[in-house]
């Protein structure tokens, strides 16, 4: 299916539920964890984008967080942050999970929407922090290595001797 496509089904299903006037013949709920919203206007619909959006961006910034805490040997506590910025993530994606499960298509686009939008910054991000490690390591005279994995240490050797 082209985007085309998907753009087109989504404005075409915005004009049969807009067509009369500013509310809906027959409203759409959406549903947040324990309550659930009947969106009936232009602006309700809009409202609830735009939340479905900020989540969906917030989801995959907090995973990225979630990445940046590294375990280090010696210090145990770095689980704890771990463990509760997941819990955020882990209900922020059953937060979408149950608003897309009312069956309505541009609300599933939205929200596919949003996690693409955070996705890009989370990729942008990345890529931002990866060019500053690699001038990083070039002023303190590293080379740079040939893979990919620009934030792994310098393998550095404890001892220069053979074990046997």
């Amino acid at each position: 299916m082209s985007s085309s496509s998907l753009v087109s089904s989504f404005l075409d299903a915005h004009s049969r539920l807009f067509a009369r006037s500013s509310t809906v013949a027959h409203p759409v709920y959406i549903s947040f964890i324990f309550k659930a919203y009947e969106l009936t206007t232009k602006g309700n619909f809009a409202l609830a984008y735009f939340f479905l959006i900020v989540l969906g961006v917030v989801e995959r910034l907090f995973s990225l967080a979630i990445d940046s805490i590294r375990d280090k040997p010696g210090q145990p506590w770095r689980i704890f942050p771990r463990a509760c910025l997941y819990y955020v993530v882990t209900m922020i994606r059953y937060i979408l999970m149950i608003a897309i499960m009312n069956g309505h298509i541009p609300t599933f686009l939205v929200t596919c929407l949003g996690l693409t939008l955070g996705q890009i910054s989370v990729e942008g991000i990345r890529y931002y922090l990866m060019l500053r490690n690699i001038k990083r390591r070039k002023e303190e005279g590293y080379e740079t290595p040939k893979s990919s994995s620009y934030d792994l240490p310098p393998k550095t050797t404890h001892v220069n001797e053979a074990c046997c």
